[in-house]
């Protein structure tokens, strides 16, 4: 049971449609619609409607973009004969359509899974081409690969698997310059934190050198006004002495006379007692005289 693809382009049957891609690199789509052989189900036809007939309308609403009425058609398909992985291909293109990427790839996952080679390089061609134009570049990458091993000869999975790994590279690049311009700011940083940090360090050490010379200019002030008061003391000390010396030296030399100030108070004494006597006579005298004339 074999599909077909018609043409190299986005085709729906033997119709060709828009092309896909961004600017002037296009990723080449394409989605060739498989048609299901009806002797593949004898046992169908003519019992209402088969997948053959499903999957043919499905087919001709896909072709008219009308997508919603083509899946429709499949997922009915699907339901009768869930082992064709043709109808999970025609599925898979008509959610991509719709803008269902997610799912789309889901299908596409299925369809590479057959035994038919040329059905499972499609699959894998769309859904490499798929996850390119979401941006999926890893993906497609991987995608594309797989359906070129399938069909080395595929120019447009070539072109794409080529469009991939560019578009890889670019986004490398800057990722580069980013992870430069990342490193490059925290060297900067570590440097600035490094001068901050020996500015701190040095003005911490200026400051305890600072401290450390107020200390030991207050010290050495502290020395020199306590050896000044005890010069002062000293000096306090010596000036009583000095005079406790002149006051015994005064109080000597009063105790002390010279030999004219012995001399001078001898005859002092002397004379004193000269009129001493004379007073003692003179005090007799008249106590005769009295004692006389009572007589």
């Amino acid at each position: 049971m074999k599909g077909s693809r018609c043409g190299r382009e986005v085709r729906a049957g033997c119709e060709a449609e828009r092309r896909h891609g961004r600017g002037p690199r296009t990723a080449r789509a394409r989605v060739a619609l498989v048609v299901i052989a009806a002797v593949a189900f004898p046992f169908l036809t003519g019992f209402g409607d088969s997948p053959e007939s499903r999957n043919r309308r499905g087919n001709k609403h896909y072709r008219q973009e009308q997508y919603d009425e083509a899946l429709t058609e499949y997922r009915s398909a699907q339901v009768l004969a869930p082992e064709l992985l043709e109808l999970s291909f025609n599925a898979g293109n008509a959610l991509y359509r719709k803008g269902v990427v997610t799912d789309a790839l889901r299908e596409y996952e299925k369809a590479a899974g057959s035994a038919d080679s040329l059905l499972a390089a499609s699959a894998s061609y769309n859904a490499g081409t798929a996850s390119l134009n979401a941006g999926d570049l890893a993906s497609a990458v991987d995608l594309l690969k797989a359906s070129l091993r399938l069909d080395p000869g595929d120019v447009d999975a070539k072109h794409n698997l080529e469009l991939a790994l560019r578009l890889m590279e670019q986004q490398q690049q800057p990722q580069d310059q980013q992870d430069r311009e990342q490193q490059e700011d925290q060297e900067q940083q570590q440097d600035q934190e490094q001068q901050d940090q020996e500015q701190q360090d040095q003005e911490q050490q200026d400051q305890e050198q600072q401290d450390q010379e107020q200390q030991d200019q207050e010290q050495q002030d502290q020395e020199q006004q306590d050896q000044e008061q005890q010069q002062n003391q000293e000096q306090q000390d010596q000036e009583q002495q000095d005079q406790e010396q002149q006051q015994q030296q005064d109080q000597q030399d009063e105790l002390t006379m010279s030999p004219e100030d012995a001399a001078r108070l001898l005859d002092a004494i002397e004379e004193a007692e000269k009129e001493l006597q004379a007073e003692l006579r003179a005090a007799k005298a008249r106590k005769r005289a009295k004692v006389d004339k009572d007589w």
